[in-house]
């Protein structure tokens, strides 16, 4: 019977010491990303990583965007944009993740002119769609992913035949816009 008993206390010790790591764990886990707020204000910040892509360099500072009607309904916490007349980058911030997913997933970008080049562009995280347009003698195209609580949208346009040259500009500053989300998330 003291045995069981020895048993038991050590057994309840052991489980004790196995919840405070948890505790431990989850608490660290917790401070390595910022509340959707705290995303928001440092990506309107301005840029923390740099180089900025050569076809941002003429637009260095993030602007504030007024959300759309779409975006307020899934309840989003603010949107960010870097650009100029030809080229943008977008960051929608939402407040979990699932939200932004809900968002991409209302409003898919393959519609009207828009068209799926890519479901897995290098490099992205998943759902992340390359898509490219045609109309009026020129070429668009466009790069989102979700990252996290944070919906990206990458934007060029250029003259028609010049697909390759957009597609690379698109996918250069995609991957910068992974880069300074993810540091906007993990502070």
């Amino acid at each position: 019977m003291r045995t069981a008993t020895i048993g038991h206390a050590v057994m309840l010790v052991a489980l004790a010491a196995t919840a405070a790591l948890l505790a431990v764990s989850t608490a660290s886990g917790s401070s390595e990303s910022r509340s959707p707020a705290e995303i928001y204000a440092a990506l309107a910040k301005g840029p923390v990583l740099k180089p900025l892509p050569a076809t941002l360099k003429a637009s260095p500072k993030p602007k504030k965007v007024a959300l759309s009607a779409g975006s307020k309904k899934q309840h989003a916490v603010g949107a960010v944009e870097y650009g100029n007349p030809d080229v943008v980058v977008g960051f929608l911030v939402f407040p979990s993740h699932a939200a932004a997913l809900a968002d991409l997933k209302a409003y898919p970008p393959n519609r009207g002119p828009n068209k799926i080049v890519s479901r897995t562009p290098s490099g992205l995280p998943q759902p992340a769609l390359l898509l490219l347009a045609h109309g009026n003698g020129y070429e668009a195209a466009y790069a989102t992913f979700v990252v996290d609580d944070v919906l990206v949208d990458c934007w060029t346009y250029g003259k028609v035949a010049q697909t390759k040259v957009i597609e690379s500009i698109v996918q250069a500053n995609a991957h910068w816009a992974l880069k300074y989300s993810l540091r906007a998330i993990r502070g």
